[in-house]
């Protein structure tokens, strides 16, 4: 599946994996990494990624998440732990794959769908959550 390639490869040049307990002194912690470098875990991947293809539009980024064109949805890896992914149309993407794939190619990496996907309420919650938090000094 090949698709959005330009705003794959900016977000996987300046990419590096973090997690929040390491960052932000929280377990859970998303957000849309607007600045390079973009450090963060598999949330912030998926929302930054959604971002980019949305123009860098808040707008645009919405409405894909409240019409269903776009998700963030929830998988379990091989390693059996929740990992969140970006659902674009016909196409999955996350930071493992670090390019849009079909779903088969998501389940030979071990995850399997956990049927929860965040409702773009939560999404907006939870990123409101994490705006309001402060950051790990």
């Amino acid at each position: 599946v090949v698709m959005f390639e330009k705003e794959v490869r900016e977000l996987n040049s300046t990419w590096a994996y973090k997690y929040d307990l390491d960052q932000f002194a929280s377990k859970d912690h998303w957000r849309i990494m607007k600045e390079h470098p973009h450090v963060g875990d598999c949330e912030d991947y998926a929302l930054t990624l959604l971002w980019l293809i949305c123009d860098k539009s808040m707008l645009k980024f919405w409405w894909k998440l409240f019409t269903f064109q776009a998700q963030i949805r929830r998988v379990i890896t091989k390693n059996n732990v929740g990992h969140a992914v970006l659902r674009y149309g016909d196409a999955w993407a996350d930071n493992w794959t670090r390019k849009f794939v079909n779903w088969e190619e998501m389940e030979a990496l071990g995850h399997k769908k956990d049927g929860l996907h965040y409702w773009p309420l939560t999404v907006a919650i939870k990123l409101l959550i994490a705006k309001f938090s402060k950051k790990k000094k």
